[in-house]
């Protein structure tokens, strides 16, 4: 059995999932791992939410410790703890239909965090976090018959915990083995649900949109800010040629524009492949 790890119910909507995961994401400059939460209270294991494309479980250092005396295989890296705010929500009332305390400002729910100010304290008496990475392998896909999403059984990946390729927010997969360690080590921390197998009638199909997606992340992570001006502006150019074209008088005239358009295009899709918009008719397929 495959199992998809969940977070601790909580109260209140985003107002409780604030609460409970704070706000996780991967700086893509840095490469750094950033976490901003709440404090004292911190839970010893949970997964991110905010980062549905590539969520991580987050855990303190003594669990870390403990997942690694009983797993090999698994990539964990520290948390760059941004902004730590004191909330004592941990002793509110999580029968009551609200919240104890709303967030100042326009009451958003990562104003809970945002608009307090860091502590050093408590940042150092919660410890060191980490992120445990899981490996993307295997894929989802969508059933139409039953309409459910379901993980393709024939692929499954062999790693005690993973994501799978899926054009819908990500899960985090784990094994029967890691799904009865964690439910009896934490349970007050997470729960699981039993994911959903199947087979496709179009797996070389599912497969063949999965290769293309990562292969445009691939180029898309190798790009620098210069690379997506210049492709903007090489479109910005083409569009602009393309709204004057009918006011051209001459049929040579019409068709120099043209091929400076298509030019333009090429040069563009060279950089990062065009996807293909409205104003595009007739110059780009």
């Amino acid at each position: 059995m495959i199992y998809i790890l969940k977070n601790k119910n909580m109260p209140w909507g985003s107002y409780g999932e604030i609460l409970w995961q704070g706000i996780y994401y991967f700086n893509e400059r840095t490469k750094i791992h950033c976490i901003s939460r709440t404090a004292p209270f911190c839970p010893k294991i949970y997964r991110s939410q905010y980062d549905s494309q590539m969520p991580v479980v987050i855990v303190k250092e003594d669990v870390k410790n403990l997942i690694e005396n009983h797993f090999t295989d698994l990539n964990f890296t520290e948390i760059h703890k941004e902004k730590i705010v004191k909330i004592d929500w941990q002793d509110w009332d999580l029968s009551a239909d609200e919240p104890a305390v709303y967030p100042s400002g326009d009451m958003d729910a990562e104003e809970y965090i945002t608009r307090r100010k860091h502590d050093e304290t408590l940042s150092k008496e919660m410890g060191k976090l980490y992120a445990l990475i899981p490996y993307k392998e295997g894929y989802v896909y969508y059933d139409e018959k039953d309409g459910k999403e379901k993980l393709v059984k024939s692929v499954l990946p062999s790693k005690d915990i993973f994501i799978a390729n899926s054009l819908k927010d990500q899960h985090i997969y784990v094994s029967e083995k890691m799904k009865s360690f964690l439910e009896s080590s934490f349970p007050d921390e997470i729960y699981f649900k039993p994911a959903i197998l199947g087979e496709p009638d179009n797996f070389d199909d599912i497969e063949g949109t999965f290769f293309r997606l990562n292969m445009l992340k691939e180029k898309a992570d190798k790009m620098s800010k210069g690379d997506w001006q210049k492709w903007h502006k090489l479109k910005r150019e083409a569009q602009k040629l393309i709204e004057g074209i009918d006011k051209l008088k001459s049929e040579p005239v019409k068709n120099r524009r043209k091929l400076k358009v298509i030019t333009l295009l090429n040069q563009a899709n060279e950089i990062y492949p065009l996807n293909y918009e409205e104003w595009m008719f007739g110059f780009w397929e």
